[in-house]
């Protein structure tokens, strides 16, 4: 996770690590979260916590970075996810933005299968 800015890179620790409580504390109060696969949109704390449990706690996911660069100030970081869920392993892409040290948006967009 070479020169990843500290709050996104310790998001993908701590979800590698399943610390949800420890995820939802890495967003502001106010962030939106754009999960574009399940057509969803998250706003708050409360909605992002309700979101991490049931979009990512207890599926055993398991987040590889592959890459990331900055575009129109945010860092897209090109991922490749498994886990327990149908289409593992998956390619995802997150694109976030920070206020400070806190995650103020975050989207997740399905990039498609990454079996070989």
């Amino acid at each position: 996770m070479a020169n990843l800015p500290e709050p996104i890179a310790e998001f993908f620790r701590m979800k590698n690590a399943e610390d949800d409580e420890g995820l939802a504390q890495l967003f502001t109060d106010d962030a939106a979260v754009i999960d574009a696969g399940e057509r969803k949109e998250m706003h708050g704390r409360a909605e992002i916590t309700r979101w991490i449990e049931k979009s990512i706690s207890g599926l055993h996911l398991q987040t590889e970075i592959r890459g990331w660069q900055e575009r129109d100030g945010e860092c897209v970081v090109d991922t490749v996810l498994t886990g327990n869920f149908k289409a593992s392993p998956a390619r995802f892409e997150y694109c976030i933005a920070l206020s400070g040290d806190k995650i103020a948006k975050l989207r997740v967009e399905f990039r498609g299968s990454a079996k070989r």
